[in-house]
């Protein structure tokens, strides 16, 4: 990357709202809910005809928790806290060099140094670059513009020495290819 490069992001709720249902159904927490709802649905509908109204109505309800539900009342969330959260209401300034990322916000700036980046995320929406578990920098990909290649493929490359946990449609960067 040698020069630095820097982008001002706006977060938006398409973006923060793919992180919020990526990292509830990636769990197994997630998946096994997941699964249970699509089972409760298969049950609601072969068994239609032979069972009672009541036993109707809960499956159906657990059916649809997972798969209706729950993706509606995270939205809900993601809208709230992307309306009333201080931290959203400004853009962050992101620069990348070469030894890291440094993410500010009027005065307050934090460095990232490459090597602790321990995930990263990518959907169509973002790319979530993690520092911890819990902890990630979700950046919208429609706010990167016509960089946003380079910027991802240099994410990648200085960060590949430390291997970190990358989403399956990152590996196209690891070889430079992505740009």
């Amino acid at each position: 990357m040698t020069a630095a490069k820097t982008k001002t992001v706006k977060m938006n709720f398409k973006a923060l709202y793919s992180y919020v249902i990526n990292t509830n159904y990636r769990s197994a927490a997630g998946i096994f809910g997941l699964g249970i709802s699509i089972l409760c649905l298969v049950l609601f509908a072969v068994f239609y005809s032979k069972i009672g109204r009541g036993y109707k109505i809960m499956i159906l309800i657990v059916g649809l928790t997972f798969t209706v539900i729950n993706p509606l009342m995270l939205a809900w969330q993601t809208f709230k806290q992307l309306k009333l959260s201080p931290s959203y209401r400004h853009p962050l300034d992101f620069t990348f060099t070469d030894e890291g990322i440094t993410v500010s916000q009027g005065e307050v700036s934090q460095d990232i140094a490459w090597d602790k980046v321990c995930r990263i995320m990518k959907t169509n929406q973002m790319i979530a670059i993690y520092t911890s578990r819990m902890n990630a920098f979700v950046i919208p990909l429609s706010q990167l513009g016509e960089d946003r290649g380079k910027i991802i493929s240099s994410v990648v490359q200085f960060t590949m020495q430390y291997k970190p946990r990358l989403s399956n449609n990152l590996k196209e960067y690891q070889s430079g290819k992505g740009i």
